[in-house]
């Protein structure tokens, strides 16, 4: 069982999709195979009843909250996985202990392989620094809230070619003052929230008091749309968005998401 998206498309993406017993409701990828899984509760806070009706022999986490529930699976002696994802380095490590815990090992370590090869060519391919954007990360509006340096996401933009002017916060996740935003004076804002506002960042920006001055605004580089369901996962998937987020930092436009990038067409 799986409380975490992160770690139900790892189990996913290992081949073990079929070992999947319950999951929770934010566990929503990839659909076809985890469509059927009955849900067990929400993001690390099952309820107990429904735990305890899919007979897990292992509950894979990030941070379960109750501690109560942590307790009565200790008596039950189902084996409870804290499996860590703070960073990109993290992420190839975190399939490979899902890989072992689900026995799908060799599956796993190729899935790995192949992600920490992606993350050494855009580390290698990485933009100048004398190109590098100034950015500020609207990871959720009311209130405000930002990724510090610690962050995978602070981390995929500097990968993209962005200085995100939250990298004196050694923090993954905080609330800052709209003033705070403000005197940093970004030249790029990405709205990585699900929020209305993001949908039409710019306007919503010019909307909003003090904000009218920020370089990012007056010149219309205020980016929204983005798949916040992968961008904010750190998962498989996640390097994906690095193209993107590179054309956002790099490429003024409008204010919303770039087109992603076409998939790879097949050979002759």
């Amino acid at each position: 069982m799986s409380l975490a998206p992160n770690l139900t498309e790892m189990v996913c993406a290992v081949g073990a999709a079929d070992c999947l017993v319950g999951r929770s409701a934010v566990c929503d990828y990839p659909p076809d195979e985890v469509k059927n899984v009955p849900v067990v509760g929400n993001f690390g806070a099952p309820f107990l009843e429904r735990l305890l009706a899919v007979e897990p022999t292992l509950v894979l986490e990030v941070d379960l909250a109750d501690q109560a529930v942590a307790g009565r699976l200790q008596e039950l002696g189902i084996v409870r996985q804290r499996i860590v994802c703070n960073s990109l380095d993290d992420i190839p490590r975190a399939i490979e202990e899902v890989g072992l815990a689900v026995r799908h090992e060799t599956d796993a370590k190729r899935l790995a392989d192949s992600f920490r090869a992606k993350l050494r060519s855009l580390q290698t391919s990485q933009p100048p620094e004398a190109t590098r954007p100034t950015v500020f990360l609207d990871i959720w509006p009311d209130p405000l809230m930002t990724a510090g340096r610690p962050s995978f996401v602070a981390e995929l933009v500097r990968l993209a070619g962005g200085r995100n002017v939250a990298d004196e916060i050694d923090r993954d996740y905080v609330q800052v003052s709209a003033e705070w935003a403000i005197s940093k004076d970004p030249e790029v804002i990405l709205c990585l929230n699900d929020s209305p506002s993001a949908q039409a960042p710019l306007a919503a920006y010019r909307q909003r008091p003090g904000w009218g001055s920020v370089r990012a605004v007056r010149t219309g580089r205020v980016y929204g749309g983005f798949d916040t369901k992968v961008l904010l996962k750190p998962g498989p998937r996640l390097l994906g968005n690095v193209a993107l987020l590179r054309t956002a930092l790099l490429k003024p436009g409008t204010d919303t998401a770039p087109e992603p990038p076409p998939p790879p067409q097949g050979g002759p």
